[in-house]
């Protein structure tokens, strides 16, 4: 498993106000923004820093989610959080998403976005 980018997560019922705040806190706009629809929820993506968006029920489930954490491999990456003693929680929806909540009970999610550039594999 490696790790290529962390993105802090936080939460939002007020998308807009939510994107007008953090795009002024830091002096951008959204790069991304996608939905899961099976969870009725919104993602904006800035730089570093993700705000997942929707109904407050919608947002129960990931109200503790603190961070995405972007790696090469999520087979990989699920061997290693068993090993050490992480619990899976399913996805956000893709098959590329896994929540996992280490043993002290954060939950993370984990997205695979494949090797990095000059690590031998190819691009």
């Amino acid at each position: 498993m490696s790790v290529s980018g962390i993105s802090v997560v936080v939460h939002a019922t007020d998308r807009a106000a939510a994107i007008q705040r953090y795009g002024l806190l830091l002096g951008t706009e959204p790069t991304r923004e996608f939905t899961i629809e099976e969870r009725a929820l919104t993602v904006t993506v800035f730089p570093g820093l993700s705000v997942i968006s929707g109904a407050p029920d919608a947002l129960g489930p990931v109200r503790d989610l603190h961070a995405t954490i972007f790696v090469d491999s999520l087979l990989g990456t699920r061997e290693q959080l068993r090993r050490t003693g992480w619990t899976a929680e399913g996805s956000l929806g893709s098959a590329l998403s896994l929540l996992a909540r280490d043993p002290d009970g954060a939950l993370f999610e984990f997205v695979e976005t494949g090797p990095r550039l000059g690590d031998g594999q190819p691009s």
